[in-house]
Parts: C-alpha cells; structure tokens; sequence
C-alpha cells in the first residue's frame, strides 16, 4: 500500500514564486500510477475525496475562525465535486480555491485573507510522482497563532489525504 512521504519540494515547482515570503512550507509525495491524467483530474483526484470526518472538522473551523475574518467553507462547499471535464483558467475557483498559476505539471491554487495567505500546490513529478506542497505566509501574530495551532492537523490530512488518492488508484 503506498504511503504519502515527506519530501523537498520538487525543483520543478514554481510554488516558491507564488508568495513574496514563504513561512512554512511542506511536500508529501506518491508514485503515480495514472501519469496521463490532466492536471485538473489529478487535482480532484488528490482534493476532492475528503473522508467525512475531515470535512466535519473544516465545517467545525470554519464556525470558529470566521468572527476572526478567517474564510471559512460549508458542508455543501466540501461536498460539490470538482468539475474535471471544464476548461479552468488563473483566476478560477478549482473546487474552493482560487487558481492562482496553471502549468502542463503543476497547478497552484490557494487564497488570500488578512491573517495569512496560502497556496497549495500539485505537481506531477517526471510523471513518476505525484507531490501535494503547501506553502503560507503569515501577516500578523493572530496568523501566525492560527497556524500553528492547526499544523499537526494539516500534516496528518495532508498525509492521509495523498496516500488515500493513491491508495483508491486515482493518481
């Protein structure tokens, strides 16, 4: 059974160049098994399955961030598959997030709020691997409190998230 890894961020990745300072970043990493997938279709491969568990949880951080003017996503946004036969372009929500750079390997989505910005990205790696990075820049103290307290819970998602795709064939 395939097992998400941490890794380096590919060099092939332009994640780095999404921010103008990066504070925390990760990659986790799978082989690929369906290299010939689009880049959206892997994209949806990867983001669009949560277990219900994490979409409860996202729901439930939602309700307590959002008097903090952190966005927040609802059961109905967790739920609505992402549409992989559509033509997306920069500026497009793919699923919940805004597509911030789209390249034949690599799609970067991602949002921007007054606490941090983030941006997540997946890469196919020389059609070999499939990396899954996530990269924040923080804006005050109350975003640098936020994520830290939720960086144990991104790390084990990310993981389970990954390995999950990859486990059910998607990737």
């Amino acid at each position: 059974m395939p097992q998400a890894s941490t890794c380096k961020l590919p060099a092939a990745s332009r994640l780095r160049e999404s921010l103008p300072r990066i504070d925390y970043l990760d990659a986790y990493d799978v082989p690929a098994t369906r290299p010939e997938q689009s880049m959206v279709s892997i994209y949806a491969a990867a983001l669009d399955h949560l277990p219900g568990v994490f979409k409860q949880l996202l729901v439930l951080r939602s309700a307590i961030v959002k008097p903090f003017g952190i966005a927040g996503v609802s059961y109905a946004d967790l739920t609505k598959p992402i549409d992989t036969e559509r033509t997306y372009v920069v500026g497009d929500k793919l699923g919940r997030w805004t597509i911030f750079a789209q390249h034949p390997d690599e799609l970067i989505t991602g949002t921007n709020d007054k606490h941090l910005d983030f941006r997540v990205s997946v890469l196919r790696d020389d059609r070999k691997y499939v990396a899954l990075s996530t990269a924040v820049m923080t804006h005050n103290t109350f975003g640098r409190a936020y994520l830290s307290t939720i960086l144990p819970f991104h790390k084990f998602g990310v993981a389970r998230i990954l390995t999950s795709a990859s486990t059910a064939g998607r990737l």
